[in-house]
């Protein structure tokens, strides 16, 4: 036991629970008086474990210049029972020890020396032990410092199809918003190319040409069935050569028609196909005409032939004039335009249409209306139904330790941890056709790009960042998947 007075420690030779004395006296010039009550800090035990107990104590009788008996005073009923217990607890060990001391024989010393040994050597083992493993630890650890690749930067991505417009100009209407579905062939939006008034004017000059034609062949008709004779040009050989004519416009007409299907489903409709589409509609409408005129002339002629017996002939035709069901078959080609030129007027108020490749949902949609957009500009991304991957960025020099299929583990920013292996690499700066991963972050000479596949299905947004480490050695990866590394 220790006494605390006056910021001083002094420690005690002998103490019980009545008082104590002190090892070393008080100095004189701070002594208190004989009698006088002070008020003191006890000390019990050794280290940082000390009970501390403030009590009050009283200097006896004796020698003032040495004071060192000191006597407890008016002390509370807690602080007896602990001192009570305290010296109690001592002089039960003290008793304790001086009992095994006389009742020590030699087989008991034997005895507890072996035990201490084994002892010992026990504890020994342990130290060794755990040292060995605390190695074991920091080897691997190293060994896992050389043998771990951490990507710089790693995303999930799903396969995707970027979608342009089929010519260059500006975005006029969007039907489709991010997250929908579509199917192949569906309109998603339309662009005005830059000749859109121009395309408009010619469009409007055609149906004035086709509505004037029109017009000068209902007069005509109207002529021709006021005409009372009918002339008869009835030949064998013109009736062959018509015939052959005709089988060779029909066929001439189907390989048209044969082309211009072609066309209609040979992928996107870029600039290049939609001009070549419109002129093969031409070809497709001349080889119409074609077919209609000499379907026509042989109508003529067979009429004509009908006729020949009655004495009847056309007057006021001349050779290579028409007929009325030449002219009847003119004027509903010429209807028929019609219609089409006002459709495509109506349809022109928007302009070309945008139209999905593929059935797949639209990701994401990069250009707004009233933008102007080119072939080469991304105007969507659109992702059908395959698997999430992870795509991620490393340092070029560390990827080539790095083998397809080594063991990767994924951290997703949602806390979700997984494990999947390495299935691509690729060391070009940018890798099309996945959405999710930016395609320029880095340049191609510093980082290469790889696939990971996980283990188990991702349940997470594109586009979703993720931290990948991946273990380049096989047994180390497979002992740390092991132990749960």
């Amino acid at each position: 036991m220790s006494v605390v007075w006056q910021g001083v420690e002094y420690a005690a030779a002998r103490w019980d629970v009545h008082g104590f004395n002190l090892e070393t006296a008080i100095p004189r010039i701070v002594a208190p008086g004989p009698g006088r009550v002070i008020d003191v800090t006890l000390l019990i035990g050794q280290g940082g474990t000390r009970i501390e107990m403030r009590v009050q104590a009283r200097l006896e009788a004796g020698d003032d210049a040495a004071p060192t008996r000191f006597a407890f005073v008016a002390m509370e009923r807690a602080q007896a029972e602990v001192l009570h217990r305290i010296v109690d607890s001592v002089v039960s060990k003290q008793t304790m020890s001086l009992t095994r001391l006389l009742n020590e024989t030699e087989d008991t010393r034997v005895a507890r020396k072996e035990t201490g040994e084994r002892v010992r050597s026990i504890r020994t083992g342990f130290q060794l032990t755990m040292a060995g493993l605390v190695l074991v630890v920091a080897a691997m650890t190293t060994w896992s410092k050389f043998a771990t690749v951490s990507a710089r930067y790693a995303a999930v991505t799903v396969g995707a199809t970027s979608l342009s417009v089929p010519i260059a100009g500006r975005i006029s209407a969007m039907t489709v918003l991010p997250g929908e579905t579509v199917a192949e062939g569906d309109v998603l939006g339309y662009v005005r190319p830059t000749n859109f008034e121009d395309r408009l004017d010619g469009l409007s000059e055609r149906l004035r040409a086709v509505e004037v034609e029109r017009n000068e062949l209902l007069a005509r008709r109207d002529a021709m069935t006021q005409l009372s004779g009918i002339t008869v040009q009835s030949q064998s050989d013109e009736r062959s050569r018509l015939e052959a004519s005709l089988a060779v416009a029909e066929r001439r007409l189907g390989v048209e028609q044969s082309l211009l299907a072609s066309l209609q489903s040979n992928g996107l409709p870029t600039a290049s196909r939609l001009r070549e589409r419109s002129r093969q509609e031409a070809d497709v409408l001349q080889a119409e005409t074609q077919v209609l005129d000499m379907r026509a002339r042989l109508a003529t002629l067979s009429q004509a032939e009908m006729l020949a017996p009655m004495g009847l002939s056309q007057a006021g035709l001349r050779n290579g004039s028409a007929t009325l069901q030449s002219v009847d078959l003119r004027l509903a080609a010429l209807d028929a335009e019609i219609t089409h030129i006002s459709d495509r007027q109506g349809r022109a108020t928007y302009g070309e249409p945008i139209v999905s490749p593929c059935d797949c949902t639209v990701q994401s949609i990069e250009r707004r209306v009233g933008e102007w957009a080119e072939p080469s500009h991304e105007l969507a991304m659109m992702i059908g139904a395959e698997t999430p991957t992870i795509h991620a960025l490393i340092l070029s020099e560390t990827a080539r330790s790095i083998d397809l299929g080594d063991r990767a583990v994924i951290e997703l920013a949602n806390g979700t941890s997984l494990n999947g292996h390495v299935t691509r690499m690729n060391y070009e700066a940018q890798w099309r056709g996945y959405a999710g991963l930016q395609d320029n972050v880095f340049a191609a000479d510093r980082y290469a790009r790889m696939e990971i596949v996980p283990e188990r299905p991702l349940n997470a947004p594109v586009g979703m960042v993720a931290q990948v480490t991946v273990q380049t050695n096989g047994l180390f990866g497979f002992l740390t998947g092991l132990v749960g590394f």
